[in-house]
């Protein structure tokens, strides 16, 4: 066989490969995010071909592109029907499926996306407990603790040290909010908490996206896993 040929059958090989990748990201209409008493896992992708059947008492929580969310409750076998615009393809449920898939790993998805929703807080707080990574979707931004049984003065500072703003977070009080014009996107900040340093790595949308499937796929590729779970918990 010539080169030229071998060449040839390469090239068509190689494309019959990405023509099917994205066969694959159309058909993939939803993302599993809960799934309870059925064989399916949170964080599988199905497509709108496939047949789900469901038996007495289970029940899915499914995701699409678009930000609808469908419920489906055993008995059921059928088809969702399509959701989305299957012109415009992203990896937002890819994004999605990754983040479910690797709580599933470690614990049950089910279970921490009840803890992650169970308190009630804001969907989008900055846990100031520990250091970290987080996004910032709103104004103002809230500042998030687990203990409350005392009144703490807290300093805002940047990186290189210099006071930005100062704040009493009440007694009895888990949230406290803090005007987001004091935060830049891709910067560091340090809150001080008496003798407590916390190190904040943040990120900033410049516009909050309003589809909740964009919202936490930005997210998780922020590295703000935790802010996604709850995003998910609230659907």
């Amino acid at each position: 066989m010539s080169n030229d040929w071998r060449r040839k059958i390469s090239r068509l090989l190689v494309g019959g490969v990405l023509l099917s990748g994205a066969s694959l990201a159309v058909a993939a209409q939803w993302v599993v995010v809960t799934a309870e008493r059925t064989s399916y896992k949170s964080g599988a992708l199905l497509d709108d071909k496939t047949p789900i059947k469901l038996a007495e008492g289970a029940q899915l929580t499914l995701l699409a592109e678009d930000g609808k969310t469908l419920k489906l409750s055993g008995p059921y076998a059928g088809v969702p029907a399509a959701s989305g615009d299957k012109g415009t393809q992203t990896n937002n449920l890819t994004a999605i499926a990754s983040l479910l898939q690797g709580h599933r790993q470690s614990t049950s998805t089910l279970g921490v996306m009840r803890s992650f929703g169970a308190d009630g807080a804001s969907p989008d707080p900055i846990e100031v407990d520990k250091s970290g990574e987080h996004c910032l979707m709103s104004d103002p931004v809230v500042l998030l603790r687990d203990n409350i049984a005392k009144t703490e003065e807290v300093a805002l500072m940047d990186e290189q040290g210099a006071t930005l703003a100062t704040f009493t977070w009440p007694a009895r009080q888990a949230e406290l909010s803090v005007p987001a014009r004091y935060f830049e996107d891709g910067k560091r900040y340090r809150l001080q908490r008496g003798d407590r340093p916390v190190s904040l790595l943040v990120h900033k949308a410049a516009t909050t996206p309003t589809n909740p499937t964009a919202l936490v796929a930005w997210m998780v590729k922020q590295g703000c896993e935790a802010q996604a779970m709850r995003v998910l918990s609230k659907l």
